[in-house]
């Protein structure tokens, strides 16, 4: 299912990361800084000679936006933003079961929680029941073919968890696999030992948990949702 039709993508090729949030790529012979907006580590996608696609972009100190890298079967979305962006046409275009626009509406995005706390989203449906959702990227991929979050230590993460067991019958959480051909998605432990305990926790108190897996098609010029309710395994 098509999401989000992407303007003149540019193919690059990675060179290397520079830091957290540039990497540069090579396009043809020539170098271009790119901004990265995935604060993850992505050991297995910023490696040198890995194909990449970058959306252009006008001013600042890069060049354009890196958003989608080589993966055993195809590209996956590490553009946090995009990520959202396909999240929100997913719903608006009803392709989300357990979060259909004819039952749920939404409120507000980076809505305030616990006094110092902003989540991604808050939804509210017909009866009025509200539903916080804290959207996390699960763009790494397991041996056995599972999304996984986190690949590092996450106290941000860690945070919005403990806020959300606290309005355990009102919050949940959507892993995006932002990869082709998953299975589901299960918590990277070895990143964060403390989330994989907080989700543990989370799954007991019962808030809900959802995955949907998605990826960059360059035939279609596209982001497109592959699986809108992924199995959690947790």
């Amino acid at each position: 299912m098509e999401l989000l039709k992407l303007n003149s993508p540019l193919e690059v090729e990675i060179v290397k990361r520079l830091n957290r949030f540039v990497v540069l790529v090579k396009r043809e012979k020539t170098l271009l800084r790119a901004h990265n907006t995935n604060t993850g580590r992505l050991r297995e996608f910023l490696v040198k000679g890995k194909r990449a696609f970058c959306l252009p972009k006008r001013g600042g100190k890069t060049d354009c936006r890196l958003f989608a890298v080589e993966d055993e079967f195809g590209f996956a979305v590490i553009d946090t933003s995009l990520q959202m962006r396909a999240f929100e046409e997913a719903f608006r275009k009803g392709f989300l079961n357990w979060l259909h626009p004819k039952e749920w509406k939404l409120l507000k995005r980076n809505a305030p929680l616990g006094g110092n706390s902003l989540i991604d989203y808050l939804f509210e449906d017909e009866r009025g029941k509200p539903l916080y959702l804290e959207v996390k990227s699960a763009a790494m991929r397991s041996p056995e073919g599972f999304g996984m979050y986190p690949d590092c230590p996450t106290e941000r993460g860690r945070k919005h968890l403990r806020e959300l067991i606290e309005i355990a019958d009102k919050s949940g959480v959507l892993f995006i696999c932002a990869l082709p051909k998953v299975r589901g998605f299960k918590p990277y432990c070895e990143g964060d030992k403390e989330i994989c305990k907080l989700l543990k926790e989370a799954k007991e108190r019962g808030v809900l948990l959802k995955a949907l897996s998605l990826h960059f098609d360059p035939s279609k010029g596209a982001v497109v949702l592959e699986n809108p309710d992924l199995d959690v395994y947790i």
